[in-house]
This record gives structure tokens, sequence and C-alpha cells, in this order.
């Protein structure tokens, strides 16, 4: 992003191919075939890779009962055939029939949701909600992510007006308000994951990277994210709502009803892989848990 903005003006820059535009428009022709030259032999290596990685991710999901068993089943060569196969017709209609420009915008903002969720994971790790308000804690999270939305959604499309910049000053000192009541009301967890009944003890003498100031760094990440989402179309935005929308209508519809946690339990050994680090050496640092 450095060289870039270095050879052109953040205005200038082409959105379909930056740096190959930004070397020919500082007439170093031959850098702008090689890098020209790089994005059509990488494109298909990520191609590839997607492709490789979406079936399997099925398969995942369908051993934990999120997804029809058809996902999870296995030819001969022990490769998810049929999840492939779907996968590959999703992708190439998508690839046909949906622009670019759309899909940018919403594998982008699909990402940086995966990221948020992530955050609010680790909240709900390592924080618990009190015995007085077992609720409390998942309740604070949904507030906290709704007023950061439209914190960053207002700051991006409705300040032109001394009003939009009330409410958004207004709804972020909100979001401030419920991360520290996070802080202040949701004691941290005795063990990591205690609170949702999955506790691991993976404390001790064992190597883990533990993440500081929890919940202020996940709370200052889920809306950094929520701010570069606010920076999208309201069409690709509108998209992203849609595909949430989806995937939640399809936990609730089939997975929740489903899923192994809820047939079987979480105590089935495979469940256990944490755990198992107890009775083994000490970790090395390929094995560390991040928390």
């Amino acid at each position: 992003a450095i060289s870039l903005v270095g050879m052109q003006s953040y205005e200038e820059i082409s959105p379909e191919s930056g740096f190959p535009e930004a070397f020919k428009a500082n007439g170093i022709e031959w850098a702008s075939q090689l890098t020209a030259f790089g994005e059509v032999f990488t494109l298909p290596v990520v191609v590839l890779i997607s492709v490789i990685i979406q079936p399997r991710l099925q398969c995942a999901l369908a051993n934990d009962g999120l997804l029809p068993p058809m996902f999870g089943e296995l030819d001969a060569t022990g490769n998810p055939r049929k999840g492939a196969m779907f996968a590959g017709v999703l992708m190439v209609c998508f690839a046909t029939f949906v622009p670019f420009s759309y899909l940018d915008d919403f594998v982008s903002a699909g990402i940086l949701i995966a990221f948020t969720v992530t955050n609010c994971s680790l909240i709900i790790m390592r924080r618990e909600s009190p015995e007085s308000d077992p609720k409390l804690l998942p309740k604070l999270l949904v507030w906290f992510n709704l007023f950061s939305f439209v914190t960053c959604l207002t700051l991006s499309h409705g300040t032109q007006s001394p009003v939009g910049w009330a409410f958004a000053s207004l709804a972020g000192c909100v979001s401030i308000f419920i991360a520290t009541n996070i802080s202040r009301k949701c004691p941290p967890a005795s063990t990591f994951g205690h609170a949702t009944g999955k506790a691991s003890q993976i404390y001790g003498s064992k190597k883990y990277f533990s993440t500081p100031l929890v919940p202020y760094v996940p709370c200052l990440g889920m809306f950094a994210n929520y701010f570069l989402i606010s920076q999208l179309s309201f069409f690709g935005i509108g998209l992203l709502f849609m595909y949430t929308l989806f995937a939640v209508l399809m936990y609730f519809v089939y997975g929740a009803h489903n899923s192994v946690g809820r047939i079987e339990g979480w105590e089935d050994e495979q469940y256990a892989m944490v755990e198992e680090h107890d009775n083994r050496s000490p970790l090395t640092g390929s094995d560390a848990v991040i928390t």
C-alpha cells in the first residue's frame, strides 16, 4: 500500500489493476508488464486453493452436524468428491453471473465478519457473566456490535451535517460504555471457556499466548472491522446482511437440531484434543494455544 500510494494519488489508483497501471503512469513499462503477469499467474493459484479448502470446510461442518451428511462423505481416495462438485458448481455460477465489483465487496465483508466473530468468541471464552445475571455477557456483546456498526456506518455515510456527527459521537460513546461494562461487570473466567460449559485447562506450565487487555483489544478489533465494512457500498452491505441472514437461518433450521454437541454432547473424546495435551510432553511452538 505504501509503494502504491507513493507512485500514484489514492484517487487515481486503478481498482482492477493497481500496480501495473501505477507503473505505467510513471513510465516504467517493464515493471507494469511484470506485475500484470504476476497478477494473472497468481489468480489461478488463489482459485485453486479456494477450491481445495471449501470442500474440506464443508466436510468439517458436516461431521459436526451443521451441514447435511452428503458434504462429509469421502470417496475411495479420501476426498470429499460430492462437496467438491457442489463447491465448484457454486463458484462457477457466482463467477459467471455476479459482477466482480459486487463479489469483491461481498468477500471482503465476509472475511471481516469472520474476524468479528473470532473477537466475540475470544471475549466469551475469556469472560463470563456474573451469577446474578447469567445472560449479561451475550447481551452486552450484542449491543456493542450493534452500536459499533451504527457508529461506523454514520461516520462513513452520515457526517455531512452536524446532526450526523452528533449521532456518531453519541453511538460511539455508548459503544465505549458497553465495552467498559463488559470489563467491569463480567469477571475473567476461571478457566478458558468456562462460561460455555466446555472449559479447557490450558494454563499452568504449558506454552500459550494470552491476548492482553481483554475485552478492550477484541472490542477495538470488532470496531475496526465494522469501520472497514462501512466503507463498502450499500449494495455490498445489503448482500452481506442477506448472506448472514441465510447462514443464521440455516443454523437454526438445520444445524442447531442436528449438531453433534446437541445430540451426542461435547464429552466425546474426539472433542477433547486440548485436554489431551495435559498428559503429554510440553507443547512445542506449533502446538501453542492462542487465547
